[in-house]
């Protein structure tokens, strides 16, 4: 604008206009400068806020907060938002894509399922359509809202459960591994008994960057802290064998034996007993096809250290197998290069008799033990079940021992795999006498060390089925002697099927542990009634009673202190499975393509995802009440 233009303006606006003789003109240039046309804009705004049923700008926002239907149009529409994103949560799979923008092909899980809901439900369409961009709330940043909001409420039901009943006991289980990223993460879950049921349920994990005793106590009883536990009806820790947990002096228990008084140390019975039992591909599946046209082809399994079942399948996949393999093996060992020699190789140490019998053997005393490691990992397992899968583990392998029956029927399939598979040798073991180091030349060596002995007849074969046994044995009778049973022995002592049912003796520590005063009266009217009950039961052929069902019929009104006793006890942790299977969630969610996810969305995603059965019970109107407390774009 030119100065003599500004100064016209500015009569209009500041000064007052006096200028009359060249007031035509001047109106004219007014009329087309910013100021007028701004003003004009709010002269419109203002006459349209005040036609008959709209009012001012205040009775307007207030008409729309008590538009009921506008507010249950967007309640109905953060639902569906809800409903999507617990949906994917609790299948594990991905919400966002690495494109979200309207052009991009693949926008994500999320946004996916939500088009073609909307697809199907016009509804659903217009209100995407109408609302504006930045009030749909499909933001990645309201899906994490929304999963923290929902797991909070997760661990409010697990809360409930716990306080639900006065004195609930409950026990700890932790450990530790390591994610995609190598985060180091915590995971914390509680064993307690809630309707007469044990439960096992996960709280959550942290990150932490320091892996000492020190650390890792803190980090446990940060994940507890929501809970609002009384140490005092902590009765146990259900940790691994490792140094950081388990040290007599500094390990963690120890730490949180100083909040948790009554707590006791269970090493994890099922990673005690995985302690004692511790190709080309396409070629190999064609293979199998011509050998088994009729049946289906099977991968062979790779053993892994935590999954414990992976022992035992690898071996029956290999003897199921062994065919094919042997077919495959002797395919590549006609080749040339590395392949040839590690194939010829493979090939001689698979075709003897020794193999075969190891392979057999092992076979055997897998199907035997896989009870124990599948019993073990039950989250509902109680002491006295503890017990009874051990024992009985132990007598099935002295069994073996005592007998020739069993290894007669090993030796017997193995010949039968010699002769299917035309194997003739005994070992790869060569002939060639050792010689003795000048220092042992005047002693006489009855066996060495650090190399087998050669097979050569059935008597060695024998040597060697008993050393096996005697070594399983060994680490058995070591790993779980009656010693480290500790409160087992009084919970076997509460029920009526044990030898040692009635024993004041045995109850006596579990009861001055626990700070619970068994009376000599309550005591023996209990023993009586159960006896009475045992032999009704022993009359009528009704299946053996469990601790569970012991407690049931130990009213708390009558035998208060045995119901705490035996509540106590069943509280007791024996595995820490629940825990790892957590930790399988965590990997499942945190894939390659999803690396960079920070620990608080993972919490969530895999809370959600391990105990969907709480999930499955949220209430979304819970959720809503939650994230509605915080200023939204939308009238909620």
């Amino acid at each position: 604008f030119s100065k003599e233009f500004k100064s016209i303006c500015d009569r209009f606006i500041n000064t007052g206009f006096k200028d009359w003789k060249h007031f035509s003109e001047g109106c004219g240039k007014h009329e087309a400068s910013r100021a007028h046309a701004a003003a004009l804009g709010k002269m419109d705004g203002f006459k349209q806020s005040h036609q008959p049923g709209r009012g001012n700008i205040i009775n307007q926002l207030n008409n729309d907060a008590s538009d009921k239907s506008l507010i249950d149009r967007h309640r109905q529409h953060i639902m569906m938002v809800i409903d999507l994103v617990l949906f994917c949560a609790k299948q594990e799979i991905p919400l966002r894509g690495h494109r979200e923008n309207p052009d991009a092909l693949n926008k994500g899980n999320f946004l996916e399922l939500l088009d073609l809901v909307s697809k199907y439900d016009p509804e659903i369409k217009r209100r995407l359509d109408e609302l504006p961009k930045n009030g749909k709330l499909l933001h990645h940043s309201i899906q994490n809202e929304i999963l923290e909001i929902a797991a909070l409420l997760l661990v409010k039901k697990i809360k409930a459960d716990l306080h639900d009943e006065p004195d609930t006991y409950y026990a700890i289980l932790a450990d530790e591994c390591k994610d995609l990223s190598k985060r180091e993460l915590v995971a914390v879950c509680i064993r307690y008994l809630n309707n007469g049921t044990l439960k096992e349920r996960a709280v959550g994990f942290v990150e932490t960057d320091n892996m000492t005793a020190d650390a890792i106590s803190v980090k446990i009883l940060e994940v507890l802290e929501p809970l609002q536990l009384d140490p005092g009806l902590c009765v146990g820790f259900g940790f691994d064998g490792a140094s950081v947990m388990s040290g007599n002096r500094g390990g963690v228990h120890v730490i949180l034996k100083k909040t948790f008084p009554h707590a006791l140390y269970v090493h994890c019975n099922s990673h005690k007993l995985n302690l004692v039992l511790c190709t080309r591909h396409a070629k190999f599946l064609e293979i199998q096809k011509q050998m088994r046209p009729e049946q289906k082809t099977l991968e062979l399994e790779r053993s892994c250290e935590v999954r414990w079942s992976s022992w035992s399948n690898a071996v029956s996949k290999v003897l199921t197998l062994l065919g094919p393999i042997l077919e495959t093996l002797a395919t590549f060992s006609e080749s040339s290069g590395q392949t040839k020699i590690e194939a010829d190789s493979l090939l001689h140490q698979m075709q003897t008799k020794k193999f075969l019998f190891l392979l057999v053997t092992f076979n055997q005393l897998f199907e035997v033990s896989d009870y124990a490691t599948k019993g073990l990992q039950s989250s509902t397992l109680s002491v006295t079940d503890c017990i009874d899968l051990i024992e009985g583990l132990k007598d099935s392998y002295t069994q073996f021992r005592n007998e020739n029956d069993a290894f007669d029927k090993v030796m017997a399939l193995t010949d039968e795999l010699m002769n299917k598979h035309e194997i003739v040798s005994w070992d790869i073991s060569g002939s060639r006498k050792r010689k003795l180091p000048a220092r042992l030349a005047n002693t006489h060596v009855d066996s060495t060390l650090g190399k087998s002995s050669p097979v050569q007849q059935n008597s060695d074969l024998q040597k060697l089925w008993n050393d096996i046994l005697d070594k399983q044995m060994m680490e058995l009778n070591t790993r779980f002697k009656p010693d480290t049973y500790g409160f087992m022995s009084a919970a076997a002592a509460c029920s009526p099927w044990s030898d040692t049912f009635g024993d004041k003796a045995l109850i006596r520590p579990a009861c001055v542990h626990f700070s619970i005063p068994v009376a000599e009266e309550e005591h023996t009217v209990f023993v009586q009634q159960l006896k009475r009950k045992a032999k009704a039961n022993k009359i009528t052929n009704e299946k053996k009673e469990t601790l569970v069902e012991v407690l049931d019929a130990c009213p708390r009104d009558i035998f208060p202190n045995m119901n705490s006793l035996l509540r106590a006890l069943l509280t007791l942790p024996m595995t820490t499975c629940t825990v790892e299977r957590l930790f399988s969630a965590v990997n499942r969610i945190k894939t390659g393509t999803r690396a960079t996810m920070l620990t608080d969305r993972l919490n969530s995603l895999s809370l959600l995802s391990f105990e969907r059965e709480l999930t499955d019970s949220l209430e979304y109107q819970d959720i809503l009440a939650v994230f509605s407390t915080k200023p939204r774009r939308l009238l909620l």
